[in-house]
């Protein structure tokens, strides 16, 4: 039964208090000094401040210590203990055959996730940001062309009570499938819907290891296996010595059995993981969840309505790590908040720089990292092993995974040929990946600075992608 509520009027309405719903409401209220009324929904209490479904917060738990420095520069908020369970120094991403090992990324953290959560919303409560849990947006109220309000209800007990918010300024952070970017009313260059295959299922469990086992601290591993994790990769976080995060993300078209069987299979065959014992830590048990794996949503605004986080496809195309790019994405979207206000404009076009911000700082790279998945996911185990031996050394691996254009000299083209005859598919499919990638970097080098430059712009984007994909599907 639905009971009609009464209509609130508030400055900024955050849809969503996961990572970046958090981060944008917390620095909108900072960044104002507490002037801006700001209010942040969600469909779960406080202490389940996050949660993704009822098994808990499904994640790999890891963020790259750069991004919680663009937070502390940023905002001035840290972290430490109890929600940052180690810090790591590497990413190191073995071959199937595990004899390469290359190092991708710098230093991060491994998170104790719903405690990260609770800390997040605690530092937005602290600001000024009203927390209103319980809720779920059922959809956005638009008049002459823009976003005026929204339209939600309460999920309680008894009664389901209807309600009506009234607002300058959504932001939206509700999730991957978020209905109301799907269901947007309005004119605008928002995508709308993802592609099912840019989505991939993962599976994870955090587990205690048996006495006498212990896994290396330093460092977070990935692996790089086709029959294990068909178009994906497994990992290994290390939360303590005897203290992991597992689980693999895989191409659902490329196989046919369930995600969580493979997982098993993973576990069965690896000696680290006998006798484990999973671990459900504030209820954050083992379970799923579907992450994107595409370059961001190339508009992120339009008239009285930003979309930042899962809901704007921010995880990284070939890791699908969400965690670093949620949180500047949601300081990014609370700053372009405050310029909104204090120039009381809530129009695309005000609200463009945050387009820009986020391309310059963090998405320029994304569209070439999409391109390198879909060339990725074409390979068997044997090119794989072969190409991480012999097409590209740790430093080009390395350039290549923060969206850098290694160059190769057609000397050095020509001996890579010679050395990969018996992979020559797979080396001419890295060359034209790389061209591709160079291409979609230069043009998001030049991301139009404001709305009337970019449909000419997106349309060169969408037309690489599209020869990309016809290449390897």
């Amino acid at each position: 039964m639905l009971v009609k509520g009464l209509t609130e009027t508030r400055d900024v309405v955050v849809v969503g208090a996961g990572i970046a719903g958090c981060m944008a409401a917390a620095t909108i209220a900072l960044k104002s000094n507490g002037k801006v009324d700001v209010l942040l929904l969600d469909r779960n209490t406080p202490s389940e401040v996050g949660k993704k479904n009822t098994l808990g917060w499904v994640c790999g738990d890891a963020v790259g210590e750069h991004h919680i420095k663009y937070v502390h520069e940023r905002t001035g908020l840290s972290y430490g203990l109890p929600e940052m369970e180690n810090h790591v120094t590497a990413v190191y991403v073995f071959s199937p055959d595990m004899k390469v090992r290359v190092p991708f990324e710098g230093p991060g953290f491994v998170l104790d996730r719903p405690k990260f959560g609770r800390k997040l919303l605690d530092d937005a409560l602290k600001a000024g940001v009203d927390y209103r849990g319980n809720v779920q947006a059922t959809g956005l109220i638009a008049e002459s062309g823009k976003i005026v309000g929204l339209e939600g209800q309460t999920a309680g007990t008894g009664a389901n009570e209807q309600f009506e918010i009234r607002t300058k300024l959504i932001i939206d952070t509700s999730g991957m499938s978020t209905k109301l970017r799907r269901n947007l009313p309005i004119p605008s260059y928002i995508e709308k819907d993802i592609d099912k295959d840019d989505v991939e299922p993962t599976a994870r469990l955090n587990a205690r290891l048996r006495d006498g086992v212990e896994v290396e601290t330093s460092h977070c591993d990935i692996y790089l296996d086709q029959e294990k994790a068909p178009g994906g990769y497994l990992w290994l976080f290390p939360k303590a010595g005897d203290k992991v995060n597992i689980g693999l993300g895989i191409q659902q078209k490329r196989t046919h059995k369930p995600l969580n069987a493979l997982l098993k299979d993973w576990i069965a065959t690896d000696p680290r993981f006998q006798e484990m014992q999973p671990l459900s830590d504030d209820s954050n048990l083992s379970g799923a969840w579907q992450v994107s794996v595409r370059h961001q949503n190339d508009c992120l605004v339009a008239n009285g309505y930003m979309v930042c986080g899962d809901a704007a496809w921010f995880p990284n195309p070939i890791s699908a790590g969400g965690i670093g790019p949620g949180l500047i994405g949601g300081v990014m979207a609370g700053e372009t908040a405050v310029r909104a206000m204090e120039a009381n404009d809530f129009t695309e076009k005000q609200l463009w720089q945050y387009n820009v911000d986020f391309v310059q700082h963090y998405g320029n790279k994304t569209a070439g990292l999409e391109a390198f998945r879909l060339y990725l996911q074409t390979l068997n185990n044997s090119e794989i092993n072969y190409g991480m031996r012999h097409f590209l050394s740790a430093k080009e691996a390395t350039g290549m995974s923060l969206g850098e254009m290694p160059e190769l000299s057609p000397v050095q083209k020509l001996t890579k040929l010679f050395q990969g005859l018996g992979s020559y598919r797979a080396f001419r499919g890295l060359l034209y990946t790389m061209d591709k990638m160079k291409k979609l970097n230069q043009l998001y080098q030049d991301y139009p600075k404001e709305p009337s430059g970019f449909e000419a712009w997106k349309r060169q984007v969408d037309s690489i992608l599209q020869d990309v994909r016809m290449r390897f599907n």
